[in-house]
């Protein structure tokens, strides 16, 4: 997601500054209206290595963004999710920074009680990661100096992310597998039902709401308002990568805090924005699927 945002904010002829640690992905390459900082946002160094760069605008996507990885180490999650948001509130405070865009999770709901969910249900985080990032949501809403906007990211997928990180992306997991020839490990049943968006979508609604007063001081779902089943995505899945049916795989119990429904309730989106997804989730598998086929040929991913 962060790269992608980056590459469109370019495009359109913004001038950015980008922060990672590399915890999960690879660099950016630099370029004239590109910079890349290798840091930790959880630390406080990268404040001062930005002191020379004029910023008008923060899009806050860093995180540790695993539901189970979070109750490996708590404490970690902790400095990755809620310490790090306050540094970048601070960063905004000290430099006169008015405006801040914070991607949290729809994680942050639990088990969801109304479905379409909307942005008005009661949060009930059941991970560490889910309750960092209900607490840094909170954190970004007590701002009132900020005009700050929160999305709440239903699974986001797309070409980009570390195949690696078997913790982390549920339709990336599943593709890792099969794009290595391994049997297909699933936790939780396959009949779960998810509401997955592909990041081409996520990051237009980021673009749109940057300078959109309508969205200051909100909260948004950020997902399709439509759903699959985890058995559905794995069945595309291989097919699209050229395999059939009797593809092995192995299902084991789910992890704790795993929702077993998500479904996003996108009205107040579609309203202050003007959003609307564009790619389903049958186009949004193939060109995944094609992105990563082809960096297999050159031997990449």
């Amino acid at each position: 997601m962060g790269s992608n945002l980056c590459a469109t904010l370019s495009a359109q002829g913004h001038e950015v500054v980008a922060v990672d640690d590399l915890s999960n992905s690879r660099g950016i390459s630099n370029s004239n209206s590109l910079k890349f900082l290798k840091s930790d946002i959880a630390e406080n160094t990268w404040m001062k290595d930005l002191e020379g760069h004029h910023i008008d605008a923060v899009f806050h996507l860093a995180a540790q963004s695993s539901n189970a990885t979070s109750f490996k180490n708590p404490k970690d999650d902790l400095k990755r999710n809620q310490l790090a948001t306050q540094n970048v509130i601070e960063f905004c405070r000290q430099r006169g920074i008015r405006r801040l865009i914070f991607t949290s999770s729809m994680s942050v709901y639990g088990e969801p009680t109304q479905f379409p969910t909307p942005i008005t249900e009661r949060t009930r985080p059941a991970t560490y990661y889910a309750i960092h990032k209900d607490a840094s949501e909170k954190y970004v809403g007590l701002q009132d100096e900020l005009n700050w906007t929160i999305f709440r990211l239903y699974t986001t997928y797309g070409f980009g992310q570390n195949l690696e990180n078997l913790e982390q992306g549920l339709i990336k997991i599943f593709l890792g597998f099969i794009l290595r020839k391994e049997k297909i490990t699933v936790h939780g049943s396959l009949d779960r039902v998810r509401d997955i968006v592909h990041v081409d979508d996520v990051v237009n609604a980021l673009m749109l709401s940057l300078e959109n007063s309508n969205s200051f001081g909100k909260t948004y779902n950020l997902g399709t308002g439509q759903t699959v089943t985890v058995r559905q995505i794995l069945e595309e899945l291989i097919r699209l990568t050229g395999n059939d049916s009797s593809y092995p795989m192995e299902v084991h119990e789910g992890d704790k805090g795993d929702p077993f429904k998500t479904h996003a309730d996108i009205s107040q989106t579609i309203n202050d924005l003007g959003w609307h997804p564009k790619v389903t989730s049958l186009e949004g598998l193939k060109r995944t699927v094609e992105g990563y086929l082809e960096k297999n040929r050159l031997d990449e991913w």
